[in-house]
């Protein structure tokens, strides 16, 4: 019985499926012979028909269903390896955010370090198999890498007692973290209890803080900074726990820093030639306190970021740098005040403080447009939040009259 009925049922159905038909044509074609169906009831037929259709039905969704999750899980697949090569996953539920993941950047080595560390530098040549990290910092020089320059960096560090990420900062479970900027559009945006509602702060070179607490906060966790952008007494613009990151761009860097945490009288310095703009001889930082960030930032930051050509011995900004080291350091990352005025603008304020204007030579050591196309791209990916502009469509500019 069973058999005949489910027979019957394909006929009806290849019968709709042949003309087009609805369910009673079909059915009134079927019942026309009178001796197809005349042992089964008209409402019983009507019901199997109808049990048959939703069955059919409902596996087809479920093939959809299962389509469309294997089209979502290829889609982010192609999402996690972009373009440039930067592999990332995110995960929503870390921070219960929106710009969240559940690891800041993947597929990095876990012996490489953010910060320079003295036990790393002793190379062995031997090393059938050395990382990435290890060829990049022998074969470059400074600001990319330490050919040439390890020994002294080696030397340098032995005055810098703590060379980790400090673990009131690395024992947090989901990090978010704030770039600063320097850029006039800070100025008069009262962000200043946003900026400082972060876990990490992160400030750029010598921006100072007192006087513009209102728009840029008051809370740092690290400045990096270079020789020719240090403050004399950066305890004055920072807390007392802040982390003070070098960024080396030359073998002359390490010099400066053995310089001012051997605590000589002035008449004992060296004097040190060949700074573009000379720096504090008298620096009132704390050695503990003081890290020197790895080459390899730079050069992840300059020729995987922005791909810029070597050739062009164009490097990335300090912000750049930056915003590279939070990347592999939070899990929620925030930016402000970043942007120059345009290209041929030479009357807009570069930064909040002061009035400098945009020069000829920073253009000639950066790449300020492709510096701008991937931070848009960063945007667009939702892998970093730009508070000012929120929106893809901001103006690489000065700060907009609203």
């Amino acid at each position: 019985m069973a058999s005949g009925i489910a027979q019957r049922l394909r006929e009806i159905y290849r019968i709709q499926e042949d003309s087009g038909s609805d369910l009673a044509s079909a059915m009134n074609w079927v019942e026309a012979p009178g001796e197809m169906y005349e042992f089964l009831p008209y409402p019983s037929r009507l019901l199997s028909w109808v049990i048959f259709v939703c069955l059919r039905r409902q596996l087809k969704g479920m093939l959809m269903i299962a389509s469309a999750v294997t089209i979502v899980r290829i889609f982010q697949e192609l999402l996690k390896t972009p373009p440039d090569g930067i592999y990332y996953e995110k995960d929503f539920n870390i921070c219960k955010k929106r710009y969240a993941w559940k690891q800041p950047l993947m597929g990095f080595e876990p012996d490489w370090y953010l910060f320079l560390r003295s036990h790393d530098l002793f190379w062995n040549s031997s090393t059938p198999t050395p990382s990435e990290v290890d060829k990049v910092l022998q074969q470059h020089h400074l600001p990319f890498g330490l050919k040439d320059a390890d020994l002294i960096a080696l030397d340098t560090l032995q005055w810098i007692p703590h060379q980790e990420i400090p673990k009131s900062i690395s024992s947090l479970h989901c990090r978010t973290c704030i770039v600063v900027g320097n850029g006039y559009t800070l100025l008069g945006r009262s962000l200043g209890k946003f900026i400082d509602s972060h876990h990490v702060i992160i400030r750029i070179n010598d921006a100072p803080l007192k006087g513009y607490e209102n728009d840029v906060g008051k809370k740092t966790t690290f400045r990096f900074f270079f020789p020719e952008s240090a403050l004399s007494d950066p305890l004055a613009n920072s807390d007392n726990d802040t982390v003070f990151v070098l960024v080396p761009f030359k073998t002359l860097d390490f010099l400066w820093v053995k310089e001012v945490l051997q605590n000589k009288e002035e008449d004992e310095k060296e004097t040190l030639a060949g700074f573009w703009r000379q720096p504090p001889m008298k620096w009132k930082g704390k050695a503990s306190h003081l890290r020197i960030l790895n080459p390899y930032v730079t050069f992840q930051a300059t020729f995987k970021f922005l791909q810029l050509d070597q050739w062009t011995q164009k490097h990335s900004t300090t912000g750049i740098i930056a915003l590279n080291f939070a990347l592999h350091l939070c899990q929620e990352l925030n930016i402000v005040g970043f942007g120059y005025p345009h290209n041929h603008d030479r009357t807009s304020p570069v930064h909040y403080y002061g009035m400098d204007r945009l020069t000829s030579e920073v253009a000639l050591i950066h790449d300020l447009t492709a510096e701008q196309e991937w931070l848009l791209k960063m945007q667009e990916r939702e892998i970093i939040s730009n508070v000012l502009h929120p929106s893809t469509s901001w103006v690489w500019g000065p700060r907009p009259q609203w």
